[in-house]
């Protein structure tokens, strides 16, 4: 090789001294960083998800005013951006976007806590890195259109379906089979595609009294806690899709590769928290919502529905118009989202927002107030299960069918989280 060229090649390596100095910086950055999500958390109890590091830095972390909060975030941004101007190889450049999105989501978070108003859009975008496009009415009547056609009868079309839903809804006692038989399943289909740690296992408890219908409440150690809550009735459809979206390959799988992958192998304890209001959520919740899409094809979900959990609920009725209706109703998320917008942005009240809910999403009125309550805690946080999965599902199935590249890519996405801009990227 030519001096010249030889030359050229070594002034673009970055010396491996550099690298591990850089390394060094972005393991002291996610100590700061770590500390500050649990301080954060001493003003909201929902704030962190999940925390499975150092247990001496859960001890010290105590309630700090939000003056100083704001001081130390400014100076933890000043400090990442000394560590932006070092030359990292890819993959320390990778571990910085994401050290930093999540940092920066802490300073929009602060906003709220000083009381400082953020419309629903800039939330969506300084929270979860995600912008919100305005939603179509003329796509809420199309739904409609189609639901009309799929339930012919009499009657309001809000009638039609909570009669046809009074089929499909599993008894409350037949509850605990049919999901625990959704959960093995699903286990039993992740673990043919997944080598998952050794003894990892999730406990299955129920509920009441909850703005949700189920969560994932991660404890570390491969170890989940999925709660399952019998405020609403649930039709059949809802166990297999809860089954996947907090276990497997969902939540319980998402942060058991992190904690492996990232935190036990590579110790960048930066993935050993979850703070719910960040950008991570974006890819949590859309992988999560995404997850049974992957795991099964339709015809399968509907086989082992009919063959397996409709016996374990004692319910008889075809599955083939049901997935038909319920599809068109999965697609009234984005209008959910619309409503939340609403609501955040103080252009409705509660009383309208249910009101929406019931006339136009078909929820009864119950469920609808518990929907209302969980936009009026989460707010924003609703897009990452329709926008979510959308890109997820862009990002896994882009360019090619093959099952088996839609998984290497689905796994490379929960082993190493990417936020939404991220994952705009070219792969």
């Amino acid at each position: 090789m030519p001096y010249s060229a030889n030359k050229e090649a070594k002034s673009i390596v970055t010396p491996l001294t550099d690298l591990n100095a850089s390394n060094q910086e972005l393991n002291q950055f996610a100590e700061r960083y770590t500390r500050f999500a649990l301080a954060i958390g001493q003003h909201d109890e929902l704030y962190v998800d999940a925390y499975f590091g150092p247990r001496a830095w859960q001890e010290e972390a105590f309630w700090q005013p939000l003056t100083e909060l704001r001081s130390q975030y400014e100076e933890g941004c000043q400090v990442l951006a000394v560590i932006g101007e070092n030359h990292l190889d890819k993959e320390l450049s990778g571990r910085y976007c994401f050290l930093e999105k999540q940092w920066l989501s802490i300073g929009a978070y602060l906003d709220l806590l000083e009381g400082k108003p953020l419309s629903f859009g800039e939330e969506a975008r300084r929270l979860y890195d995600s912008a919100v496009a305005e939603y179509s009415l003329a796509e809420l009547n199309s739904i409609h259109i189609e639901l009309n056609t799929l339930l012919p009868g009499e009657g309001a079309l809000a009638s039609r379906l909570a009669e046809f839903k009074l089929s499909y809804i599993v008894p409350k006692d037949k509850a605990a089979a049919v999901f625990n038989a959704a959960i093995d399943k699903a286990r039993e289909l992740t673990k043919k595609q997944f080598i998952l740690p050794a003894h990892e296992n999730c406990e299955i408890e129920y509920v009441n009294d909850k703005v949700w219908t189920a969560y994932n409440w991660y404890k570390g150690d491969y170890h989940s806690l999925i709660q399952l809550n019998q405020d609403q009735p649930l039709t059949i459809d809802r166990y297999l899709e809860l089954a996947t979206h907090e276990g497997y390959p969902g939540h319980h799988v998402f942060n058991a590769l992190q904690e492996q992958l990232l935190v036990k192998e590579k110790g960048w304890l930066e993935y050993s928290i979850y703070p719910l209001f960040s950008p991570i959520s974006y890819l949590a919740e859309g992988s999560a919502n995404y997850a049974l899409r992957l795991l099964m094809s339709q015809d399968e979900r509907v086989s082992f529905e009919r063959d397996v959990l409709m016996p374990l609920a004692g319910l008889e009725a075809d599955l083939t118009l049901f997935h038909q209706v319920f599809a068109c109703i999965k697609r009234l998320g984005y209008f959910e989202n619309h409503v939340s917008k609403l609501l955040t942005d103080k252009k409705i009240d509660h009383e309208e927002a249910t009101r929406l809910l019931v006339d136009d999403a078909f929820y009864t009125h119950s469920k609808a107030e518990q929907r209302t309550r969980f936009f009026e805690q989460n707010r924003s946080y609703i897009i990452n299960y329709s926008v979510g999965e959308d890109a997820v599902a862009e990002w896994v199935e882009s360019g090619t069918a093959d099952k088996a590249i839609h998984w290497q890519r689905f796994e490379a996405l929960l082993s190493r989280p990417r936020s939404a801009s991220a994952m705009k990227v070219t792969r």
